[in-house]
């Protein structure tokens, strides 16, 4: 009999044990779990820049875990109290929540979970029970099962993270809550840091921006002055021609050469008046379909018409039959078996001397080879009047000398213009080599600090890994650096004691390493370094020490002692990463874990990190050769594993 007692009672402790060690292993499978999803949104935080792909993914991840089919994010404007739908993702209202104000959701479950600030599992009949109390309004289709958590920032709620079910079998339990809370609790600094880097790269695009319009803008002023300086080397030639020609007819083939250099003009004649029998001659004609035209007595064609309008013209094929139809020209033949040959695009402009018509020159094109437009017009124009000039000046010897004379004054004035246009031109463009030095500056380094920020440090992280690639004997390692108790010196002391106290940190840090080291801000109050050229772990573990040491002084601003410290995670490179985020991923992990045991420590990653969470009686700990901070445990180095 006492035998059979004796079994009954181990019987009892061994069902017993079994009980404690199945609660033992749900726990850890629970923390498992809980760990590998925080790990992911730390990931997720890390690599996505866009506020719209976030959601989704987090979603994906709390499906993994939960039944969440149905999921939601609603943030509150903490200065307006006003409710925003982030994301929306639901089997029966998905289409429905479209005519919906986001403001409805403060009256419903959301609201209250945000009022209350505490998570919240509802079923059908507490959903039931709220809604005839009065505490909340019925919202949508009504869910068989609900479960919300509140987003918090510190102390303060800033939404509500919800997921429901429509299937009676699909019931959520204090378990869920427990995942669900954990996921939700570090939700809100991801939200902050993806925010954080959406805003950077939307302000980097439109500096981009500004900056691509700015060198349109110059391109098309330089092309403009390019123009103007051809054009004006052109008139230039032909003033220089109107002197040094031997005679009218080369001066005309000289005048035709430059002319061809700046429109078509293969088609191309000059037009005297004689004033005495009103006729015109032809002292210069070229035309690839008639001959030279002798001189011939004053008619209704496009060059009389210029004569008696006194300005120049441009006139195609439609603007010809318009005055042709008004009367203003005559369109006939050359002769009774030829018939004439009309122009598709004419452009003609008067010689003028003293407000007087003596002449036309004329440029023309046929079968639509070419149409001119106003640009070559206006540049005609200036032309016909350089024209009219030299030919003044061959008919009268006495005046030649004084447009010699107006003509340098002019040539004088223009250089000098083109002289000041190029000094301008040439400051414009060193002013913008100034403007992207300084948007590459902004966009690479961290406006408070100046230390290089994310997106540059990654890409000399990447190179750092490309060379180690190529050199096995290199060694590298990563310093994963987060400030202790800095989120109470904001609220304690404000944020421009805080920035001040940032940028202390930052100079510290820079004094605490080596010069070939760098020193980047990763945002907020967290920052890494790189560390190249080093021989063993013991000078990795010699620098977080400094930085420790460093860091713990206190530090007067604006009248008041700022006393914080540093929590540090160390990653040493080996080959097996596969890109620059593992490593400072494993330097991120390694600084919670450092975190968690305390102010003041540094924590080298391990492996073991990943998958399982150390206690901290089987961390190697190191004390720094300094005092801990007054109000702190004393300080500890810590490598894991």
């Amino acid at each position: 009999m006492k035998d059979l007692t004796n079994k009954n009672r181990a019987l009892q402790r061994a069902e017993a044990n079994q009980q404690r060690l199945q609660q033992l292993a749900e726990r850890y499978k629970q923390a498992y779990a809980i760990q590998g999803a925080l790990l992911q949104l730390s990931e997720l935080a890390s690599t996505i820049a866009d506020m719209k792909d976030f959601y989704p993914a987090i979603h994906r991840m709390v499906a993994e875990l939960l039944h969440a089919k149905n999921f939601y994010v609603v943030l509150v404007d903490p200065n307006t109290q006003q409710f925003s739908l982030e994301y929306f993702s639901d089997e029966k209202d998905q289409q429905v929540i479209l005519q919906v104000p986001s403001e409805a959701f403060s009256t419903g479950l959301t609201g209250y979970v945000f009022q209350q600030s505490k998570p919240l599992l509802c079923d059908q009949a507490l959903f039931e029970q709220l809604v005839t109390s009065g505490k909340i309004q019925a919202q949508g289709s009504m869910p068989t099962h609900w479960m919300g958590i509140p987003l918090c920032r510190g102390k303060q709620t800033i939404g509500v993270m919800a997921i429901q079910s429509y299937d009676a079998d699909k019931r959520y339990t204090e378990h869920d809550v427990d995942i669900f809370s954990h996921i939700g609790s570090h939700t809100v600094t991801a939200i902050d840091r993806v925010r954080s880097r959406e805003i950077l790269e939307q302000t980097v695009r439109e500096r981009t921006r500004q900056l691509q319009q700015t060198n349109a803008e110059l391109q098309k002023e330089i092309k403009e002055r390019i123009a103007a300086e051809q054009l004006q080397s052109s008139l230039y030639r032909i003033s220089e021609l109107s002197a040094c020609s031997r005679n009218m007819q080369s001066f005309y083939r000289d005048v035709h050469q430059v002319l061809s250099e700046l429109m078509y003009a293969e088609n191309c004649y000059i037009a005297l008046l004689d004033s005495s029998d009103h006729s015109l001659s032809f002292p210069f004609y070229r035309d690839q379909y008639t001959p030279a035209a002798p001189k011939r007595p004053m008619g209704k064609g496009f060059t009389e018409y210029i004569i008696r309008t006194g300005t120049a013209q441009l006139i195609d094929g439609a603007a010809a039959l318009q005055l042709e139809k008004s009367g203003e020209i005559t369109r006939g033949m050359v002769s009774a078996l030829q018939k004439t040959r009309h122009s598709t695009s004419w452009l003609g402009a008067p010689l003028l001397l003293d407000d007087e018509v003596i002449g036309v020159i004329a440029l023309q094109a046929y079968d639509y080879q070419y149409d001119y437009s106003v640009h070559e017009l206006n540049i005609l124009r200036f032309v016909s009047q350089h024209i009219a000039v030299a030919i003044q000046r061959k008919l009268a010897t006495e005046q030649q000398r004084k447009h010699q004379e107006d003509l340098e004054r002019k040539v004088f004035e223009r250089t000098r213009e083109i002289r000041q246009t190029n000094l301008f031109l040439r400051l414009q463009v060193e002013e913008r080599k100034k403007i992207e030095e300084k948007l590459f500056h902004e966009a690479n380094h961290d406006a408070l600090t100046g230390l290089a920020n994310r997106p540059r440090f990654l890409q000399l992280l990447q190179q750092q890994f490309r060379q180690r690639k190529r050199q096995s004997d290199g060694k590298l390692a990563l310093l994963f650096i987060d400030l202790d108790r800095f989120k109470a010196i904001n609220d304690n002391l404000g944020h421009a004691v805080g920035d001040n106290y940032l940028i202390k940190t930052s100079q510290r840090l820079q004094e605490a390493v080596r010069d070939h080291d760098l020193v980047a801000r990763l945002g907020g109050d967290e920052f890494v370094v790189m560390l190249t050229e080093i021989h063993q772990q013991m000078d990795v573990e010699e620098v977080a020490d400094r930085i420790i040491e460093s860091v713990r002084q206190p530090v007067t601003i604006e009248h008041h002692q700022v006393i914080s410290g540093a929590s540090i995670g160390i990653a040493l490179y080996h080959h097996d990463y596969h890109c620059a985020d593992d490593m400072l991923r494993d330097a991120d992990v390694a600084m919670y874990q450092a975190k968690s045991l305390g102010s003041n420590r540094f924590v080298i990653f391990n492996p073991d990190m990943v998958d399982t969470q150390l206690p901290p009686e089987r961390a190697e700990s190191k004390t720094p050769k300094s005092d801990a901070l007054p109000e702190a445990e004393p300080g500890k180095a810590v490598q894991a594993g």
